[in-house]
């Protein structure tokens, strides 16, 4: 390992450096440590202005290093990895010279194996090379796992994967099967059949597998090479006090803390070996043994609870047994789930508790929620409330007694500058609708007429979708038919002929579950089949109940991502299963990633030297860009969302069910998605 230059950044991602691995052609590598005391292999990678391709979670299999997570920030585009002591190929052989048969065989064997866990689940990994293979003492470990690609070239892989064998074994890298001359008897066969200039006569992986075998065990790599190996592993870094800024002497401040005005208790025990804690955010494994590697310490002990110290709590404000009980049940599991990840495993020099008040979506009693929250002293922070009905009531408690508010389902505040304690956690309501015209343009033919149905039942939210919608439409394509519903408007067959009427071929609709129902029933009962668009506030089981096959086709833009089918949210439905016994309801990962957030600026508010304060927390949360399981969050001078979206996600109803489509064209800014 080589020390840091004075070029290097001394953290990225919220994981602080401490040296360069390596460098090779896709990213440059550095030792790093998590929040938590994880060694992790972290590659910044080249080409910053080229968006690089999405990551993938490789399937879990021994020889193949698990991919933890990523993130984009001002110093580049980064990928973390669990860190294996162990060296690569490449210095292996330059150090120690070719390897025994036999360690060749074994090698091989191994590294097949793991190529052909990847080729099953429909990847190629593109660069099994020398440099990309570790040696441990139990086996090979093949790294670079987030840069397999989905349906690659898999006979490349074996054509790499006998040239390293080939490289083990003499030294040198063979390009045809000319170049073996003096490879052993036993491994000649196979390495010429991997190297044959025709794919199609090169052996898959699993076939390799079984001729060369290979059990991952002790004693498979020649003595030398296992003692220089075992001597890395005992000087693993260890964790270590981060060195206190130039010019900074111990204080009174520097002392444990335990001044919190009164004990919270702590939440119930969380399930062990779940999540893995990877600094910038608590990052999924996808299966035990991944989360049982990360769970230890560098020096191999089981990672216990952060140090005794204040007791502070976060608060929730939820609809719980209202009109949105859903998103709000949703929020407290995530936020519940991460809190007790991070007091079981998360090393803080705090304990955190969550204090939860339902509102039932009525706004005195939002009110009284808020005052009771604010008028603890231990709470720091506030995450909610769930819908736009009760946000500026809540607000402006919050706002009187300098609560930092967070709020991830709530799309609008009618008096958004009176409210600089809040934080938007998502885009609003009118990024939101702006991503509509954006779906309608890429539907073939785009619509000609689009019908606009402002439902003031829905109040401010349906005026600025349709209103949204209304300025994005470009007027000398497409023409605009607006139709504006009384609240409480229950027949809808007058408003369904009206825009037959004007040959509309594509609906808006700006109001709830249930009028949604309605409208889509007028419609289908009038012969209409165009295509047809509502919001997350219509995104509601209620839909489907009351418009029954009506239902089928319909289209929704929502807030919120769905954790049972978005890939960008790894394993965190089947954790989610494992602590409630039920699937992710809406919102639960973005409320898993807001209380990572609020946690991640609590730690850099102690880590600086200062005491946690309401005012300290917001002014890191203001300055935070966290890159969680769902979209990046960011706030700009106002408190708004500033990240780079999605702006919405898209459901579709298919078969009875809704089907979640993935993010909406288009992000806040109009960048392409």
């Amino acid at each position: 390992m080589e020390p840091l230059r004075p070029s290097d950044p001394p953290r990225i991602g919220g994981h602080r450096l401490l040296g360069r691995l390596g460098e090779g052609s896709t990213g440059r590598v550095y030792l790093a440590r998590s929040v938590g005391g994880t060694p992790l292999a972290l590659k910044i990678l080249h080409r910053p202005g080229r968006r690089p391709a999405a990551p993938v979670r490789p399937p879990h299999h021994p020889c193949l290093i698990p991919f933890l997570g990523s993130g984009t920030d001002l110093d580049g585009t980064w990928e973390a990895y669990p860190y294996e002591p162990g060296p690569a190929l490449s210095e292996a052989v330059t150090g120690y010279g070719p390897l025994p048969r036999q360690t060749v065989r074994t090698l091989g064997g191994l590294l097949a194996g793991g190529l052909d866990a990847l080729h099953t689940a429909g990847l190629a990994h593109g660069a099994p090379h020398p440099g990309n293979v570790l040696l441990a003492a139990d086996g090979p470990r093949l790294a670079d796992t987030a840069r397999a690609a989905p349906g690659g070239d898999r006979a490349a892989d074996i054509l790499t994967l006998g040239r390293t064998l080939g490289y083990a074994a003499t030294g040198r890298s063979p390009h045809d099967p000319a170049d073996l001359a003096d490879v052993p008897r036993t491994l000649l066969e196979v390495l010429q059949a991997c190297l044959d200039p025709d794919p199609r006569m090169r052996p898959t992986a699993g076939d390799l597998a079984g001729e060369l075998g290979g059990t991952p065990a002790t004693g498979w790599l020649p003595p030398p090479l296992a003692a220089a190996l075992a001597e890395r592993a005992a000087h693993r870094p260890r964790e270590q006090p981060e060195p206190a800024p130039p010019g900074h002497r111990p204080g009174p401040r520097d002392a444990p803390r335990n001044d919190t005005p009164r004990a919270v208790p702590d939440p119930p025990p969380a399930r062990r070996g779940l999540l893995a804690l990877a600094g910038g955010g608590l990052l999924l494994a996808g299966a035990a043994a991944f989360g049982s590697w990360l769970l230890r310490r560098a020096d191999g002990t089981p990672a216990t609870a952060g140090p005794a110290g204040a007791r502070w709590t976060i608060g929730l404000h939820a609809d719980l047994s209202g009109p949105q009980a859903r998103q709000g049940r949703g929020q407290h599991n995530g936020i519940t789930l991460a809190l007790e990840e991070l007091n079981e495993h998360g090393n803080l020099p705090f304990r955190l508790a969550l204090a939860v008040h339902d509102d039932v979506g009525d706004p005195p009693s939002a009110a009284r929620a808020a005052a009771e929250l604010a008028a603890d002293p231990a709470v720091l922070v506030v995450i909610g409330p769930t819908g736009d009905a009760v946000a500026d009531t809540a607000a402006r408690v919050y706002q009187d007694a300098g609560v930092p508010v967070l709020t991830l389902s709530a799309g609008d505040f009618a008096d958004r500058a009176d409210y600089p304690t809040v934080l938007h956690g998502r885009p609003a309501t009118r990024a939101t609708g702006l991503a509509i015209p954006r779906c309608l343009a890429q539907a073939d033919p785009p619509p000609s007429r689009i019908g606009l149905v402002d439902d003031r039942g829905a109040d401010r939210h349906s005026w600025l979708i349709t209103r949204s919608v209304g300025s994005a439409v470009d007027r000398t394509r497409t023409a605009l038919v607006p139709k504006v519903l009384p609240a409480g408007t229950e027949d809808f067959a007058p408003v369904a002929a009206e825009l037959l009427g004007h040959g509309v071929d594509a609906v808006v609709y700006g109001g709830y579950a249930d009028g949604a129902a309605r409208l889509a029933l007028a419609l289908r009962d009038a012969g209409w089949a165009g295509t047809a668009y509502a919001t997350e506030a219509a995104l509601d089981p209620v839909f489907l109940a009351d418009a029954r096959e009506a239902a089928e086709g319909w289209q929704f833009v929502a807030g919120c991502t769905d954790a049972l089918a978005d890939p960008r949210t790894g394993g965190f439905a089947p954790v989610h299963r494992r602590r409630f016994r039920q699937d992710p309801e809406p919102y639960a990962p973005e409320g898993y990633d807001a209380a990572r957030m609020v946690v991640t600026a609590m730690q850099r508010t102690v880590e600086e030297g200062e005491s946690l304060s309401r005012s300290g927390v917001l002014s890191r949360l203001r300055a935070l860009t966290y890159h969680g399981l769902t979209r990046p969050l960011a706030f700009d001078g106002a408190g708004d969302y500033a990240g780079p979206g999605p702006a919405a996600y898209r459901y579709q109803v298919q078969s009875g069910r809704f089907r979640f489509l993935g993010p909406a064209p288009g992000e806040p800014g109009g960048a392409g998605e």
